[in-house]
């Protein structure tokens, strides 16, 4: 009996114990899942900071790859399915890591009255809303990220609506900047160093330059305000007009952690060209005007200087070199002095080998012939004619950018305003200064210049110029000085396929680009919706093809290849 009650006594207290500690266990927060209120603002903000750079490496690849400014293998419809591992990488950055994060952010930043968090993080959040907007049209917005509230599988909301929603997001920043006192808390800024600011002038003159970025975008269904907006931005004057102001992701030199530019990392670090330079690029900065543009040595880089010439090596190596020319190049070559790239710069004889775009051909064991990014905008090697290899530690070593919103492409963006607009600015003064900025910043991107023998002279510029503004001042139709504007721009975007995409469905222009190798598919007006979302989501169903255009393209059907 006595051995009974001693188990009784120790049963009942292994349940009071337990008792308790299941008590204590329903009131602890599970540490995967912290609360709301263990948020930091500085390192949350970090991070989406970082995020917008993952962010935009995967849009500006797929809308680089469509307007020839990076090669894309196979035809539209082959590349840009709905597997497509950039769009489906650029929607979860997008949703998860950016938006999401925002959302957490923001209550947590406002209680500490952490304005400078506060409109950075909307500013970045304007920026996702458009570009996603701007790829995918019509996108979950509303209803998303409120799987709390019970709301599992969100509608999507019209493009128009979404970037409303983006322009509310830029004009509440400012007045959070606006808001900015000697208590407010500082942050760590990646982009422009202004974390302990009282004004925040570069983020505010880049979330005017957006502004201007919406208007420009929706001038073909809304002249009359998108000339309003941007003549307000101009009588305004707080819009990114200097290099000091770029709103740019720089890269580091570091390899562990890697902080490197991507393109540095995945050519000259493997010590292997995996990609090839577009032959249509090479071509526009080679060969198009009959002379040399001052950014070729900049944006390329040779390892071989020169062709092979016996049949045998070429048939293996630059197997379409005997190829007939494409029938669809002729109305292009037509219009112009300098016929289109066709395989490769034969012409030239030394060694820019490229590929053409959509060429779907097997891929030959050429890489240590490969042209590959010169040290502007991923920090390679200058082109100097060695023409050898490429290997870690080269050019500056990875310490590259992402040109998101350079000075030289609000220049070009103004200048289509006025000539379409009839907005503040001349025209002609703002396609000159869009070069000339680009000229500049490129050319400083190398540190060392006296140390080579081929880099660009004032007088190199200065003759590129005058060719361009001489040409201009030729044009006859505002056609012809769009397309002319628009060629400078793409040159000048070298590393940001957003605003390359966005161009060419607005204006069409670069008019000449080189059709697809085949001469067949539809030009992506807009991207599919990734797997990753149409696969999960019940509310979303895919488009019928790559066809569909979003809401501010009102341009005819088959206008652009």
């Amino acid at each position: 009996m006595k051995i009974k009650s001693n188990k009784l006594f120790w049963l009942l207290g292994l349940i009071l114990v337990f008792s308790c500690e299941t008590t204590e266990l329903d009131l602890l927060v599970d540490p995967n899942v912290p609360s709301p209120d263990a948020l930091d603002a500085n390192t949350n903000l970090n991070y989406i900071q970082f995020q917008l750079a993952e962010f935009f490496e995967d849009a500006t690849e797929s809308g680089a790859e469509a307007v020839r400014l990076e090669y894309q293998f196979d035809t539209y419809a082959v590349n840009f399915n709905n597997t497509n591992a950039s769009n489906s990488g650029m929607w979860t950055t997008a949703y998860a890591n950016i938006l999401n994060e925002i959302e957490l952010l923001i209550p947590v930043a406002t209680n500490s009255s952490s304005f400078r968090h506060i409109g950075v993080a909307r500013i970045i959040k304007a920026y996702t809303m458009m570009t996603l907007v701007d790829y995918f049209g019509d996108v979950p917005y509303t209803e998303a990220l409120q799987g709390n509230n019970g709301i599992v599988f969100p509608a999507v909301d019209t493009g128009a609506d979404v970037y409303t929603a983006a322009l509310a997001e830029l004009d509440q920043a400012l007045v959070d900047f606006a808001s900015i006192d000697g208590n407010t808390p500082s942050f760590n800024d990646l982009y422009y160093s202004e974390g302990n600011s009282n004004t925040m002038p570069n983020w505010s003159k880049f979330a005017n330059s957006l502004k201007l970025k919406y208007h420009l975008n929706r001038r073909l269904i809304d002249p009359t305000g998108a000339a309003a907006g941007i003549n307000a931005l101009l009588t305004g004057g707080n819009i990114i007009t200097a290099s000091s102001e770029d709103f740019k992701w720089t890269s580091g030199t570091s390899i562990n952690p890697q902080s490197r530019h991507p393109y540095y990392v995945e050519e000259y670090s493997a010590a292997n060209t995996g990609e090839y330079i577009p032959n249509y690029l090479m071509w526009a900065l080679a060969e198009e005007k009959g002379a040399e543009d001052p950014r070729l040595r900049y944006y390329t880089y040779r390892q071989v200087g020169a062709f092979p010439t016996d049949e045998a090596t070429l048939d293996n190596e630059i197997s379409c070199w005997n190829d007939p020319r494409p029938g669809t190049y002729a109305a292009i070559d037509a219009m112009q002095p300098v016929p289109l790239p066709f395989c490769s710069l034969f012409g030239r004889g030394d060694g820019y080998w490229g590929r053409d775009h959509a060429n779907s051909e097997g891929i030959p064991p050429d890489n240590a012939k490969r042209t590959t990014f010169g040290v502007y905008p991923v920090g390679g090697r200058f082109d100097d004619n060695d023409a050898d290899g490429i290997d870690d530690n080269d050019g500056l070593q990875g310490a590259g950018i992402w040109p998101i919103m350079m000075d030289s492409f609000v220049y070009f963006m103004r200048a289509e305003a006025a000539l379409f607009l009839g907005t503040a600015d001349s025209d002609t003064a703002m396609l000159e200064q869009g070069i000339r900025s680009s000229m500049a910043t490129v050319t400083s991107f190398l540190p060392n210049p006296g140390d080579f023998t081929n880099v660009a002279t004032a007088a190199d510029i200065d003759t590129y110029v005058n060719g361009v503004m001489a040409s201009y001042a030729a044009a006859t139709s505002d056609a012809e000085r769009m397309n002319i504007i628009g060629k400078e721009y793409w040159i000048a975007m070298y590393g940001n396929g957003v605003e390359g995409y966005n161009l060419y469905r607005r204006t069409g222009a670069p008019g000449n680009l080189q059709p697809t190798l085949l001469g067949t598919g539809t030009f992506p007006r807009s991207f599919l919706y990734p797997n990753v979302t149409v696969d999960r989501n019940i509310n979303i169903s895919q488009k019928p093809g790559l066809a569909v255009q979003v809401f501010w393209d009102n341009n005819p059907a088959g206008f652009i290849q």
